[in-house]
Order: C-alpha cells, then structure tokens, then sequence
C-alpha cells in the first residue's frame, strides 16, 4: 500500500476523534447543515446552493485581500488562495491501482455472499434475508433514508469519542457480560445458587394452617383415649392379691391346689 492511504486514514481517524476541534467541528456543522438540506430539498437544489455559496465567499474573500492591498499600497501581486491552488488534488495511477484492488478485494465477497443468498443456496440464510428485507420495508414506511443517513453521521462523530472517554467503563461492563454469559452457557456454572428466604408455608397457605390444627387436635384425643384406657383397665393382679388377704387360710389353699 502507498503511504498516502495510511496518512489518510490518520486523518480520518483524527478527524472522527475530535483531536482538531476546530477542524472536526466545521466539517461537521458544514456536512450536517448539508444532509439537513438534502433531507427536505432536491440534491439538485442542494448541490447548486451549495457551490453558488462556495463561490461567492472565494470571491469575497480574494476581493477583501486585493482591496486591503490596494489600500495599503502593497506590492505583493499573489493569489490570496495560492496555498490551496498549489494543493495536489490529482489521484495517481499508483493510487489508483490500490483503491481499485481494495475495492476489488473488499467487493468480491459480498457480491459472491449476495449470489447466495439470492440464488437460495442455504434455505436458511435465504429466509433470514428474506425477514430483514421485510423489517427494512416496514421501516421505510415509517423513516426516510435521509434520515438514517444523518442520524449515522451523527453517531460516526459521537460514539468514537464516547468510547474513547468511558474506555474503562465499557470495558468492565463487557466483561462482566462475556462471564454471565459463560455462566449462562456452561454446563457447571459456578455460581448456580438463587437466594431463597425460609417462609413458614402456612403463611403462605392458610388451609394447610387449618389442617395442621385439626391434626394437633386428633393427636391431643387419642392421647386422651390412650390414657382413659390405662386407667380404666382392672388391675387383676390387685384384685387377686385383696381377695387372697380376705380369704381364709384353707379357701387359699384350695385355690391354689385348683
């Protein structure tokens, strides 16, 4: 590659980063106020101000700069714009050798991608380009092209910038991100545990509170019933023993000969 394509993406990258303020700020405003214009007149209309106005504010500015040397009697007879006017504005062949196999290079795939994709080698892909042709239809109906348009050439001067601030910031939120997501998708995560909170389930039931009544009352019952049973069952050994102590000697005897 020639050293002209870096230097230009240099100043590119300058100038979408804010690094000249002033220089990125007056193509910025000049380059809005033009989308602007296009968005609600002709591009014809917009093309043919926009040069008239060109011209005339060169033409006042060399009229300014002769007639102050006029009036000052100065010598020098330069061209107020001669530094612009010795500018090198002509493409050469070597750089345009290069920007035709970039653009080659960068072409080729997509227009292979797009015969794909039309031509329905994959059903799939084919169906999804088929649903992002009917979204983009959808919002055709509801936003001008034009408007896309200015809203990503504000955001190409707004988010690099941003991004260069919070640098960071967004960098921490994205790894936090990629591990709730490794965490998501990983088969043992390691934090797998939810916070539980211990809930009396009767709070929550109030009828399993009303069985759990009915229960302590039945258990309370048959407690009674066992012990009604203990003290009412005879003790025959009791008796047996009070009736050998009344009866005389010769009846126990023959009670237990019996």
């Amino acid at each position: 590659m020639d050293q002209n394509m870096p230097d230009t993406l240099t100043a590119w990258r300058a100038l979408v980063l804010w690094q000249n303020w002033r220089r990125t700020a007056l193509f910025f405003i000049f380059t809005l106020t033009l989308l602007l214009d296009m968005a609600t007149n002709p591009v014809i209309s917009v093309a043919s101000v926009a040069g008239a106005i060109t011209i005339s504010i060169c033409i006042a500015y060399c009229c300014y700069v002769w007639g102050m040397r006029k009036l000052r009697k100065s010598c020098n007879a330069e061209h107020p714009l001669k530094r612009y006017l010795d500018m090198d504005v002509t493409i050469s062949r070597k750089t345009a050798e290069q920007l035709a196999h970039l653009l080659v290079s960068k072409l080729n795939p997509i227009l292979l991608r797009l015969r794909s994709l039309f031509l329905v080698e994959d059903m799939l892909d084919s169906l999804k380009m088929l649903l992002i042709f009917c979204c983009l239809n959808i919002v055709g109906d509801f936003i001008k092209g034009m408007t896309l348009l200015v809203v990503a050439f504000i955001l190409l001067f707004t988010l690099p910038k941003l991004y260069v601030w919070k640098k960071k910031t967004i960098h921490k939120k994205l790894e936090q991100l990629q591990m709730l997501k490794a965490q998501l998708l990983s088969s043992n995560p390691k934090m797998t545990t939810v916070p539980t909170v211990a809930v009396d389930p009767q709070v929550l039931d109030p009828d399993l509170k009303k069985m759990n009544y009915v229960d302590n009352d039945m258990e309370i019952d048959t407690e009674q019933y066992d012990t009604y049973e203990q003290t009412s069952t005879p003790d025959c050994s009791s008796d047996y023993t009070w009736q050998e102590k009344n009866m005389p000697s010769e009846g126990i005897l023959q009670s237990k000969q019996l």
